[in-house]
């Protein structure tokens, strides 16, 4: 079900012309959040860094603040999914050269069922493979992610679920989806400067505070992860997930540590009460 151009269509009825910079330059912003059950979690945030990103880009939002509330509330009761993933999208739109944003941009809103991933993954972790592919503007959530799919394609082959971005000194600042975050000696360490700040993080953040986990903000080098007790990544689908090899590092004792753990716990006890 997607929200567009003031009406509300099926995935097979909306569409968008051929023309639109989107599909001509991959040029547009998104944001992701999802429901937990007729919930939305961090909506404010999420439109709030919808804005953000269209003010990097140079765009102007297509709805106010308002109104995205009012339609993604609405496209939540529409709903016949038991949790639902929300996409707000808006790209270039269509101009004469092909190049410059037009003044009337595409805006929609797409709500799709969230589906649940395998228990496996949270409970043995996964594999991450290192690139030193960087992100174009990546304060940024832009709908260009042709760069980062060619690459995890590489590493899917290997084993990996995704690839961490690192620069050419070998520092990590995150994941193609994702926030990273290492854990040594009981202190969580995750990037602050160079990444996309995610609500799940910001939420992880807070629960560190209400925990006193303490956190230090700074790059992981590629050349420590050897000497990490417990790394995970977190995003808004996926939540908080364990990694227990990066490259040929293995993280800890290669298993899902204590910490991450207790984090799992605390989100997954936010996500309820929220």
């Amino acid at each position: 079900m997607i929200y567009l151009d003031g009406n509300w269509v099926t995935d097979n009825e909306a569409k968008i012309s051929v023309l639109d910079l989107a599909v001509l330059r991959g040029f547009g912003i998104f944001d992701f959040l999802r429901t937990y059950g007729k919930r939305p979690f961090m909506l404010d945030a999420h439109i709030d860094r919808f804005f953000n990103s269209a003010r990097l880009m140079g765009m102007t939002p297509a709805h106010t603040k308002e109104e995205i509330l009012k339609i993604v509330t609405e496209g939540i009761e529409k709903s016949e999914f038991t949790h639902t993933n929300i996409k707000l999208i808006q790209t270039g739109g269509v101009t004469p050269d092909g190049f410059t944003p037009a003044k009337k941009q595409t805006c929609f809103i797409y709500f799709y069922e969230a589906h649940e991933y395998p228990t496996e993954m949270y409970g043995k972790g996964v594999i991450l493979k290192t690139s030193t592919l960087m992100r174009q503007m990546p304060l940024a959530k832009t709908i260009n992610y042709a760069a980062s799919i060619t690459e995890v394609q590489k590493a899917q082959v290997l084993g990996a679920v995704d690839i961490l971005h690192t620069d050419s000194t070998g520092n990590i600042y995150e994941g193609t989806r994702s926030n990273f975050f290492g854990v040594k000696n009981g202190t969580l360490i995750t990037a602050n400067k160079g990444i996309l700040e995610g609500i799940t993080r910001k939420v992880i953040l807070e629960i560190a505070q209400e925990l006193s986990i303490p956190v230090k903000y700074e790059y992981v080098n590629v050349s420590e992860l050897s000497k990490l007790d417990e790394a995970f990544f977190s995003n808004s689908s996926h939540e908080i997930v364990p990694v227990v090899k990066i490259d040929e590092a293995k993280i800890g004792n290669g298993l899902v540590g204590s910490i991450t753990q207790e984090l799992m716990k605390a989100f997954h006890a936010k996500t309820i009460s929220e």
